[in-house]
């Protein structure tokens, strides 16, 4: 509050969450505070201990932001457990394998179930109505059929107000893939903030997504899968595959 009594030019506050057992009650308070001085807040460094409450603890973390509404990201540190610093804690939502873990489940539920992905019914007035723009829904994801060489992608989306997560499934063409390339073009205003089970390259505008050393290789009409989460929305976006 004295910094921005004085202009100290404060846009956002990061949340370094790297966690135990346990979640703090105060958590999610602790979040609003500094909303409330007027700046946006991240979870900037989430990781959770393995053991039977790191699914809920993920969760919790997920809805806690989720419920203040200048919370805008959430970037957890690593991908899979073998990738983070914090090495036998198994701290992450993905195995070593790259197979998800109930962490990864608590979390996608605690998206879905947020606010902001169902629009409300509108009533028609008593006159004939004008033209009108109906509310922006989720569309279910479109798988096109593989080609004969190459491969194909389709996008399932789950959106809340500010932000997204975005699901893409790689369907390999009948030569199957040694590796692949997915691009995106994203909607101005729109950022990506974390990549699961490919690598990004570029955050913004055309952002494209490389396969990582265990899900590159694909026999002919097989399906691998891979995510990113983003602020802003990803309405709209039609995803492209190239094989190499």
């Amino acid at each position: 509050r004295d910094f921005r009594s004085r202009g100290v030019p404060i846009d956002c506050v990061g949340f370094q969450s790297h966690l135990g057992t346990s979640l703090a009650s105060d958590y999610q308070a602790n979040l609003q505070r500094f909303a409330d001085l007027g700046v946006d807040v991240q979870i900037t460094e989430l990781d959770v201990m393995s053991g039977g409450n790191q699914a809920n603890i993920f969760a919790g973390v997920t809805r806690a932001c989720m419920n203040v509404s200048r919370c805008t990201g959430i970037t957890t540190w690593g991908v899979r457990d073998c990738d983070s610093w914090r090495g036998s804690d198994n701290a992450l939502l993905f195995e070593c394998s790259g197979n998800k873990k109930a962490a990864y489940t608590s979390v996608l539920n605690a998206l879905n179930a947020g606010p902001g992905i169902t629009p409300s019914p509108t009533t028609p007035g008593p006159t004939t109505p004008g033209p009108t723009t109906p509310p922006p829904t989720t569309p279910p994801p479109t798988t096109p059929p593989p080609g004969p060489d190459g491969c194909t992608a389709s996008v399932s989306l789950n959106s809340w107000t500010g932000g997204f997560v975005a699901s893409v499934k790689v369907t390999a063409g009948s030569a199957g893939t040694n590796g692949w390339n997915v691009s995106v073009t994203l909607p101005g205003g729109a950022s990506v903030t974390n990549t699961w089970s490919a690598t990004a390259s570029g955050s913004t505008g055309t952002v494209r997504f490389t396969n990582v050393n265990y899900n590159g290789r694909l026999g002919a009409g097989q399906v691998t899968e891979f995510g990113f989460q983003g602020t802003g929305s990803a309405a709209g976006v039609t995803p492209t595959c190239t094989a190499s």
